[in-house]
């Protein structure tokens, strides 16, 4: 497992895809900072606690970074017709999928922590650290609640990667693994929202009990409870608790799919 996981990081390393997106991103937060940096020039300056507490309004773009992420790695394989030669080759096949999941999580991490310094050192760098003003957070205030955001945010997009993973491993063709994804994120709570609704019963209650525990809901959750462990903790019960599911879902049909 050890050799697939740094034969897949080794390839990773050595696909300018993995940097071009990486750098496009980094191109995103500049000029991001820079409106603020422009508005500031302008009009009444926005402090650096003032900017990076908007961190917390941009969750779902972890989500959304899963796909990269997930795209990197995979690489098309069943387009390409890699995947059988890895089956041929004489790797089993948990340990190709779980190899592929770890190194998608780790290069998830990896743009996570590249992108958080990146942004919060330009911010420190281009805006004043504290303001006058009695509208805009504390540099120390602000630092505290994205930490707080970050830590209960983690989990659920690694969640979120198990299942991309899943989808990926599952469904032949890119753009369908990606709006199969889609809809288990972003939509499913949706249906079982409604589904909730309109069943009566234990059974409708237990569907509406269970929709705040989506990713997408507990991350938007977050925001209102900054500080709350329980809260914290809940939300790493949650990711674990896909990592499993999808894990062992998506285990299970790839064992059992033909790859052609």
């Amino acid at each position: 497992m050890f050799n697939y996981i740094r034969a897949e990081i080794y390839k990773l390393l050595h696909r300018p895809y993995t940097y071009i997106a990486l750098g496009v991103m980094l191109a995103l937060e500049a000029l991001y900072t820079s409106m603020f940096a422009f508005h500031n020039a302008h009009s009444m300056a926005t402090p650096f606690g003032g900017a990076i507490i908007t961190i917390i309004e941009m969750g779902v773009i972890g989500f959304c970074t899963c796909l990269l992420t997930g795209d990197i790695v995979f690489a098309g394989q069943y387009k390409n017709s890699t995947l059988k030669n890895e089956v041929s080759f004489g790797l089993s096949r948990t340990q190709i999928y779980l190899g592929k999941f770890l190194a998608q999580t780790m290069l998830s991490i990896v743009y996570l922590v590249v992108m958080m310094a990146f942004f919060l050192g330009l911010c420190a760098v281009c805006l004043p650290m504290e303001s006058e003003s009695a509208a805009f957070y504390a540099t120390s205030e602000a630092l505290a609640i994205v930490g707080y955001f970050l830590s209960v945010g983690l989990p659920l997009w690694i969640g979120a990667q198990a299942a991309l993973c899943m989808c990926l491993f599952l469904v032949n063709g890119e753009m369908a693994s990606s709006f199969l994804y889609v809809g288990i994120v972003f939509v499913l709570e949706t249906f079982i929202d409604l589904a909730g609704l309109l069943i009566r019963g234990p059974v409708g209650n237990a569907l509406l009990k269970a929709v705040p525990y989506f990713p997408v809901q507990m991350l938007n959750g977050a925001k209102s409870v900054v500080g709350d462990v329980s809260y914290l903790g809940r939300a790493w019960l949650v990711g674990a608790f896909w990592v499993i599911v999808c894990t062992a879902v998506g285990l299970y049909g790839f064992n059992r799919k033909e790859i052609k």
